[in-house]
């Protein structure tokens, strides 16, 4: 981030603005599919309520929604991702699915605040592998930003304190979090060698999906869907996953993996608000002081240079 900021300082002023406006769209990319993500969370909690399994919910979502990328990636052209990029392009496809299982699995095992809360300590291990590689530490900035995120996080989804957390339950919360980092990390370094957005997560998606074989074929999958479940299934494959996670993965082009994290950190702020509107499930003062704090954390993203 540091670096791209670096370069734009040294620009002339129509590159400085063309840049800018590129980071604009990035931010406003992330944070619509943080938006999405944060709206499946009702959705996936309706399903669960009827007895559907979190596998199949992960592995139907993956498939359909990789398969309806497929034909805009085709539209686009240069859906096939390079002999070179095979290798990254199989392992991002194992990590998108990771993301899912090991989420759903922290859920059943710990409850969904421990869950939320494990899993956004993603960023931390993004910007720790950034400043790794760079061999230097992020900007104070995002380092104030990740502090106060993660803080408000805690404050949002373990607001009694106290919380007791199982063994398997903070087993599954970890590799969630990995898994997050990971999949940004491998997304991003795609992008920046040329592969597109679009092609990238059907291919992903659609190969995730298979690793769910074992368990259940894809259609077996399709064939056990309950007709009253269709439309939730079909909500969660198309407006949680295929749009999102492309926006997500197009944003990477032009945002650190650490900033993106911290914006898409609005995914607990609107499903705690969509819980107690939608749901019933009010908020407490503490609650609604961590949903502040991340607002605040992302509004510290943005602006950072």
């Amino acid at each position: 981030m540091s670096n791209t900021f670096a370069r734009l300082s040294a620009a002339p002023p129509l590159d400085r603005s063309a840049l800018h406006s590129r980071h604009g769209k990035a931010v406003a990319q992330v944070l619509a599919a943080a938006a999405l993500w944060g709206i499946s969370g009702v959705v996936a909690r309706s399903l669960f309520q009827r007895a559907v399994e979190p596998t199949h919910l992960v592995q139907v979502r993956m498939l359909l929604g990789g398969l309806a990328l497929l034909p805009v990636a085709l539209a686009r052209g240069g859906a096939r991702p390079s002999i070179q990029a095979l290798p990254r392009v199989l392992a991002y496809a194992l990590v998108l699915a990771a993301v899912q299982l090991t989420y759903f699995e922290a859920i059943a095992a710990a409850g969904v605040a421990v869950a939320i809360f494990l899993q956004y300590t993603a960023p931390l291990l993004v910007a720790a592998w950034e400043a790794a590689r760079a061999r230097r530490l992020p900007p104070a900035p995002i380092l104030i930003a990740q502090i106060v995120a993660i803080a408000g996080s805690a404050l949002l989804v373990l607001p009694g304190g106290g919380v007791r957390v199982p063994l398997v339950g903070l087993a599954w919360g970890l590799a969630s979090a990995f898994s997050f980092a990971g999949a940004t990390i491998i997304g991003g370094s795609l992008l920046r060698r040329g592969t597109r957005a679009t092609p990238l997560l059907a291919v992903g998606l659609t190969l995730g999906s298979l690793a769910f074989v074992p368990v259940r074929t894809p259609w077996h999958a399709l064939a056990t869907i309950a007709a009253p479940d269709w439309p939730y299934f079909l909500y969660v494959a198309l407006l949680a996953t295929a749009l999102p996670f492309t926006l997500y993965a197009a944003a990477l082009a032009s945002l650190s993996g650490s900033v993106a994290m911290l914006l898409a950190m609005l995914e607990p702020v609107l499903a705690a608000a969509l819980a107690w509107t939608v749901l019933g499930e009010a908020l407490a003062p503490m609650q609604l002081a961590g949903g502040a704090l991340i607002l605040c954390a992302i509004a510290l993203a943005v602006r950072a240079r």
